[in-house]
């Protein structure tokens, strides 16, 4: 066995003993993207211990003869960082982390500093690929070279490895003070500098659980409470944050959720605690916690974990309180280099933003002035539990230069109140020292003083004091600012890229005010914040002012799509100081931060809101960007606004693949490479309710490689975005695959109105054609529907016309079949029946009409006519995903019902022998396929209708309960809606509460047939194709709660 955690354990020994005793131990969930699409992969101890070792082997063939003991690495924020650090270990060497978010000049000081010649490459993007060239070419003069490593999958390779006998010592004892780690400083005090985390530091973290607490108190620190518990872990890898995590998870054998490397957004964060396992605990900013506490989404996720540690900087009151009513929340201490200041988690949880130090931890509290005390670190007389004095060992005292309030009546407890310093700490927890950037400014001659602040703020902010004598009068201080840009640019070059300062959040002093200065001519920091308050809180108002930025920025120039995303393209071009970027490229892949999202928020804000509706209340948020991160989504998003659409809300949800959607893309991208390369269909009507299941259904079967939708609209595609959005469908198919084209046609028009290249695209390509558009209409006349029967007509012709054997399917309906002379009949067969067995509306006789059309044509051409009669479409099966259309007769009822406290006892001649919607386009897709493999050259009816009808008055109690109405005879609610309407004080909003107003004469002819009771639809046809179909289960009380819950959505006070 190993050494015990009283006397230090080595990290990668450990993780050998853990792998051969546990193999099959969950270490991390991991993301993995597979064309966009996120998935989970499970990573165990003996998986890892492999990968170190694979990894040691390789390190130790690279460098044969070499005597190089530490080896930098820059990579993506993945789990090669933790194989990286224990194989460096292994072998006896130091793993160096270089930030991905330095400044080149500021890296090779950093190798110059620790004699490092050697880069090991794990970037992925262009953008980072970029980045480690330059600093190649950069750093020529010490001979960096430059190593790829193995992608995550070629590191974590599933075949055995060869065990790695490490030749270096793994006594903790001989390894305590040797370098493990390497990071370095934020270069807060000029450049950085390197920090040597060794053995012994590591081992503070593991001796934490050793640390003596008082009698009845717990540790604030969540990892001792939560061991063997999944951790949620998001941020950099090569922070404190992340180290910890890492060895922590071995110390402790606690696995841990790594999050994907992108923004937690509330979208994302739900999907995570939406997983099984989900994540229990974890370490989060302040900055991400304001984002999902600022949602109710947001807020239901975080309350799904049992407790929650932040830190690195403050956590407003609204927010904390919020959090601390839904979980265990508490704030904690620590940094790079001194490791964690162990606390105790305070008794009353309201005390969540105070720390109570561990009395076991020696420390000192030293006043400083104005209420405030300095924390300090004298050296102890030992330093098992003190990180600081393994990272700096040659100290007697550290100052950590952060400030503290006591509590007011509660002298234990500590308030965090900001650094004692210059250094700023933004509101990510990320830190800044802005004096070399506020000297360069201040050395311009119109410039006296120059102030750079963003405690506590997401981004930073420049106040200048000008000197107003060297100004001329004509000198606007617009112009001035103008007039500093170049000088400004100069010093973003000395800022970490986070805290570089925009345009748009440089303000100028008053005359009446200049900036308070100490007796040393120092800047008083606290005093000029406190001063010009108001302006500072003025910048980071979300609406930027006009005109106040110093950027020029393309003009969008019209509102067609191309105009949009040429714009789009351009805007986001500028900001990441690129050549160029394809419409479907990610930008966050392109290396787009979340200073530069903030930037691109404002500019579509400002620049595209001349083209809005007058009535649009659209705002960018961070989170929409996030949820559109290319720039043809950022389009669509847009031109949706534009045309009035109502694409992307700010609750809007990144969509993350489904398993079952996921498995059908890849079967779709690789099986149009096969044989024929699948199906070319064309479908009419798409936008609609049934529709738009159509089209999912037909995505969601890799056999068919592209959809052309004819439809009426030329904003087609941004209406079916739309309209898969509100049904919580997967959009991806529309917007990440290119299967899907929108053309405007014109069906009863000559080749549709298409051009003639465009329809001879459709004459060669189409396999297949489904035509659903039809008005649903039931008080029109049959003469209404004639641009209906041209439209199939015109179809007809074109399936003839073409060069390739179209099958043609044709959405009727039941009404065809049920006509009062049908009345007799007990089963309603699939075949053609006499246009006068229709009900006597236009809208069932037209399609009776269109039936005997296709029958005819089937007749004359041979050619291959499927007919759906499709029956009474419910909403979707899943409660929580779409919705029963509010324009049909049900949901009319159910809310009239709701309103008048009555409901009918009866629907007259009708069955309750519907179909989920989705399920009916399952079913039509289903038949289509099969149909297609059916070599028959006769027309076929199919009945989309379930085959287990049930009785309405078996449903009535429950729906009663739902409206807390009284059940009456459908005469006296058709009355009772009757008197409403001729009542003298009915308004026009009276149809909103009562809406079945509108169908009326539908109601009274069911009402006319109350002593007939429809035939039943025989669906042998129908049986014979779809196994969705024979899997339908009757219409009872679980599906009608469904669909309840759905219309919830609109009428908010049913009881379900």
């Amino acid at each position: 066995m190993g050494s015990t955690y009283t006397e230090g354990r080595l990290s990668h020994v450990l993780l050998d003993e853990i792998a051969k005793e546990s193999p099959d131990l969950l270490y991390c969930i991991h993301p993995k993207f597979h064309n966009g699409h996120l998935i989970w992969r499970n990573i165990s101890f003996q998986m890892l211990a492999k990968a170190v070792d694979n990894l040691a082997w390789w390190i130790d063939e690279k460098l044969t003869g070499g005597d190089q003991r530490v080896l930098a690495y820059i990579g993506v924020n993945d789990l090669r960082y933790a194989v990286f650090m224990l194989a460096c270990m292994k072998t006896g060497r130091a793993a160096f982390l270089i930030s991905t978010r330095n400044a080149q000049t500021a890296s090779k000081h950093l190798l110059v500093e620790m004699k490092c010649a050697v880069l090991i490459d794990g970037t992925e993007t262009d953008t980072m690929q970029d980045m480690v060239d330059e600093l190649v070419n950069l750093c020529a003069d010490i001979s960096l070279q430059s190593w790829p490593i193995g992608s995550l999958d070629d590191i974590f390779v599933s075949e055995s490895s060869r065990p790695y006998l490490a030749t270096a010592p793994t006594s903790f004892h001989e390894k305590e003070n040797h370098p493990a780690i390497i990071i370095h400083s934020s270069g807060t005090t000029g450049l950085p500098k390197p920090v040597v985390l060794t053995h012994g530091y590591l081992a503070t973290l593991d001796r934490m659980q050793m640390l003596p607490v008082p009698h009845g108190r717990q540790s604030a620190q969540l990892f001792l409470k939560y061991r063997e518990q999944l951790r949620l872990m998001h941020g950099p890898l090569f922070h404190f944050v992340g180290i910890v995590c890492i060895f922590e998870s071995i110390f402790f054998r606690t696995p841990f959720l790594l999050a994907p490397d992108r923004p937690l957004t509330t979208e994302l964060f739900s999907q995570i605690m939406s997983s099984d396992p989900a994540p229990r605990w974890g370490l989060i900013t302040p900055y991400i916690l304001e984002q999902l506490g600022a949602s109710e989404e947001g807020r239901n996720a975080l309350s799904k974990l049992s407790a929650l540690n932040y830190g690195g900087a403050p956590l407003s009151q609204a927010t904390g309180q919020t959090l601390s009513s839904l979980l265990r929340l508490q704030t904690l201490m620590g940094s790079s280099e001194t490791g964690y200041t162990p606390t105790l988690l305070c008794e009353d949880p309201e005390d969540w933003d105070y720390m109570e130090w561990n009395p076991s931890f020696e420390l000192r509290m030293d006043f400083v002035g104005e209420g405030l005390w300095e924390l300090t670190f004298p050296r102890p007389s030992s330093v098992q539990y003190h990180g600081i004095f393994h990272s700096h060992p040659h100290l007697e005292l550290w100052r950590t230069g952060d400030l503290f309030r006591p509590h007011p009546t509660k002298p234990a407890l500590w308030h965090y109140e900001g650094r004692g310093d210059d250094i700023i700490v933004l509101s990510n927890g990320e830190k800044l020292n802005p004096t070399d950037a506020e000297k360069l400014i201040q050395a311009h001659p119109l410039v006296k003083h120059a102030a750079i602040f963003g405690q506590d703020r997401f981004q930073t902010s420049l106040l200048i004091e000008p000197e107003w004598e060297h100004l001329t009068s004509g000198l606007e201080l617009e112009k001035l600012r103008d007039a500093l840009g170049p000088v400004i640019d100069k010093a973003n070059l000395l800022l970490p890229a986070y805290g570089s300062v925009f345009g748009s959040h440089v303000i100028f002093a008053s005359r009446d005010e200049p900036l308070s200065l100490s007796p040393k001519g120092t800047l008083r920091r606290r005093e000029i914040a406190r001063s010009y308050q108001a302006a500072f809180d003025a910048l980071y108002e979300p609406q930027l002012a006009e005109g106040s930025n110093g950027d020029h920025w393309p003009k969008l120039h019209g509102s067609h799509m191309s105009d949009v995303e040429q714009w789009v393209q351009s805007c986001v071009v500028i900001i990441l100081k690129r050549e160029a970027i394809g419409l479907d490229d990610d930008i966050f892949n392109a290396g787009m931060d979340s200073l530069q999202i903030i930037r691109l928020v404002q500019v579509l804000q400002d620049t595209s809101k001349p083209f809005m509706p007058p009535q649009s209340s659209m705002r960018w948020t961070s989170s929409m960007v996030y949820a559109s991160s290319t720039v043809r989504k950022l389009a669509d998003t847009i031109y949706a606004q534009i045309h009035e659409y109502k694409v992307t809300t700010d609750d809007s949800k990144p969509e993350i693949w489904s398993r079952e959607d996921m498995m059908t893309f890849s079967t779709w991208e690789q099986a149009q490479f096969l044989g024929s390369g699948g199906l070319t269909v064309a479908l009419t009507g798409s936008t609609g309710e049934l529709g738009s299941y159509l089209l999912h259904s037909l995505l969601q079967d890799p056999s068919v490689t592209r959809v052309y939708c004819l439809n009426r609209s030329s904003d087609a595609a941004a209406r079916q975005l739309a309209s898969f959005q509100r049904k919580k469908l997967a959009t991806m198919w529309l917007t990440d695959t290119s299967r899907v084209q929108f053309w405007k046609a014109t069906l009863d028009k000559e080749s549709f109105g298409l051009e003639s290249n465009s329809y001879g695209i459709l004459r060669n390509d189409v396999d297949l054609v489904i035509h659903n558009a039809w008005p649903v209409n039931f008080n029109q006349p049959l003469s209404s529907f004639k641009p209906q029967l041209i439209g199939l007509r015109q179809l007809l012709r074109f399936v003839e016309s073409s060069l390739r054997h179209i099958d043609f399917h044709f959405i009727s309906s039941v009404s065809t079949v049920l006509g009062q002379s049908m009345s007799l009949e007990s089963v309603i067969l699939e075949e053609l029946y006499k246009n006068t067995a229709a009900l006597e509306q236009g809208y069932a006789e037209s399609k009776a009409v269109a039936e005997s059309l296709c029958g005819i044509f089937s007749k004359r051409t041979q050619s291959r006519i499927a007919i759906h009669r499709v029956g009474q479409l419910g909403g979707p099966s899943t409660s929580s995903a779409g919705i029963w259309n509010p324009r049909d007769w049900f949901p009319r009822l159910v809310k009239s019902s709701y309103t008048m406290k009555m409901i009918p006892n009866s629907l007259g001649p009708l069955r309750v022998d519907w179909v989920q919607i989705d399920a009916a386009a399952n079913i039509i897709t289903e038949i289509i396929q099969s149909h297609r493999e059916d070599q028959s050259q006769d027309i076929t009816v199919y009945h989309i209708s379930n085959p287990h009808p049930t009785t309405w008055d078996t449903l009535v109690p429950q729906l009663a309960k739902a409206c807390e109405a009284d059940i009456v005879s459908l005469d006296k609610w058709i009355l009772s809606l009757e008197k409403r309407q001729s009542d003298l004080q009915f308004v026009d909003t009276d149809f909103s509460e009562t809406p079945a107003l509108y169908l009326l004469s539908f109601f009274r002819m069911l009402a006319d047939g109350q002593n007939i009771t429809n035939p039943t639809l025989d669906v042998s046809n129908v049986r014979k194709h779809s196994a969705t179909l024979s899997k339908l289960d009757p219409v009872d009380e679980s599906v009608m709660k469904g669909w309840l819950q759905q219309l919830k959505t609109w009428i908010p006070d049913l009881d379900v």
